[in-house]
Parts: structure tokens; C-alpha cells; sequence
């Protein structure tokens, strides 16, 4: 666990920011090189990453706000202030949030552009995996979306400080975040595969990613706490 992944003075980088925005980026690439191959110049894609990066970031504090509303009332202002407890810096933030307000924000850009959205969203769609199989290392070093108690081998003790440990101090509990990491990588994998064998229906690759999302996070919620 390393939840500060570099600090000078008052000014920090946070691992799981850090590895959202790398696997935002990775995926951009990705969809970038598919788009070109399918006729679509790659700027459109970058374009349409970085409107759907901001309105992700955007969603993802949003919803950590409103799910941890106490940690915010009295100082509304450490919602968007980046400097706070002598560190410079904005920690807290949700998935969630960012996946629906990205996904709208995608469906405005595509209006704006006169761009069928399933055309775009069966490029870019499928390496919303990949970039997500990045992110959850941010949560595992971050020690957030941690899993239920365990005593399997490979189950994991986090030290205090972190979410996982403070709520679990010295138990082995299971990884949650890198089990989902690795079956996102096996979707994402699994999915292009399948892409390539036979013609597909329009918006086919954008409704299988979410078939597949769906399904990764049945099964890893079994193991996930919840409090």
C-alpha cells in the first residue's frame, strides 16, 4: 500500500489519481490507433478524451462527496479547495461518479459532432477494460475497494492508515481491487478477440463491454466489503 505516490513540500500525487489518469491516457492511446484504422482521424478520439476525462473527474469527486457528505459539512469549501491538512492536493474520489457523468458527457460530445455515438462508443468502449484493469492498482495501493475477510494464500493484510487496514486492522482480507483488474484485462483481451471473428452489428462492442462490466462486478462484489 502507498497511497502517496510522490510528495515535495506541500505537494503530493495521490497513486490512485495517478493511475486513473494513466489508464485514461492508455486507453485514449488504444482507442486512438483503433479509430484510425476504422477511418476516424485520431483526433476526435483525443478530443472526445479529454471532455470525458474532465467530466469523469468531475463525477467521481462529485459522488465521493455526496456519499461521504459528513466529511464535508462545516468546510464546504475542501470540496474544491486543493490544499488542506498542510498538503496540496485533492484525495477522494469514486468510480462510480466518473463512469456516469463520462458516459454522458461522451453522449454530448457525439451530439455536438454529429457522430453516431455506438460507432464511436464500439471503438473507445472496449478499452474502458484496459483502463480500468490500470485504475484498480490505484485502489490497491491506495488500499480502498478492499474485499472481506480470508485466509487464502494470496489474501492480503493492509497496513493501518489505509481504509482496508483501518477497518480490518492485521486481517487478511481479499484483494478485491486486483481481482477486478485482471478480469478487466481478461475482457478486454476476450473482446477484441472476438471482434476480429465475424461482422458485428453496430454498437455490438459497446453493449458487450458493459455485459462484461456487469458481470466482472457481480462476481467481485461477492468478495468486496461493504460497510
Amino acid at each position: 500500500m502507498h497511497r502517496v505516490l510522490i510528495k515535495i513540500g506541500s505537494f503530493a500525487i495521490y497513486s490512485w489519481g495517478f493511475m486513473v489518469a494513466l489508464g485514461f491516457a492508455v486507453a485514449m492511446w488504444v482507442s486512438s490507433r483503433r479509430a484510425k484504422k476504422r477511418g476516424f482521424k485520431p483526433d476526435i478520439v483525443l478530443d472526445f478524451g479529454v471532455v470525458v476525462i474532465l467530466a469523469s473527474l468531475i463525477g467521481g469527486r462529485l459522488w465521493y462527496v455526496v456519499t461521504h457528505i459528513d466529511e464535508f459539512r462545516g468546510h464546504w469549501l475542501d470540496i474544491i479547495n486543493p490544499y488542506h491538512h498542510g498538503v496540496f492536493g485533492i484525495a477522494g474520489m469514486a468510480m462510480v461518479g466518473g463512469v456516469i457523468l463520462g458516459i454522458i458527457a461522451a453522449f454530448l460530445f457525439c451530439k455536438v459532432k454529429r457522430i453516431n455515438f455506438l460507432t464511436l462508443g464500439d471503438i473507445v468502449a472496449p478499452t474502458f477494460l484496459l483502463g480500468m484493469f490500470i485504475g484498480r492498482w490505484g485502489c490497491f495501493l491506495n488500499g480502498c475497494c478492499f474485499g472481506r475477510p480470508c485466509n487464502l494464500p494470496w489474501c492480503v493484510v493492509f497496513p493501518s492508515g489505509s481504509p482496508a487496514g483501518d477497518q480490518f486492522s492485521g486481517i487478511s482480507i481479499h484483494p478485491t481491487q486486483l481481482y477486478e483488474g485482471l478480469i478487466d484485462l481478461a475482457a478486454f483481451l476476450i473482446l477484441i478477440t472476438l471482434e476480429k471473428k465475424g461482422k458485428k452489428f453496430r454498437g455490438w462492442s459497446f453493449w458487450m463491454t458493459f455485459v462484461f462490466y456487469g458481470l466482472i462486478r457481480a462476481i467481485v462484489d461477492y468478495f468486496r466489503y461493504y460497510d
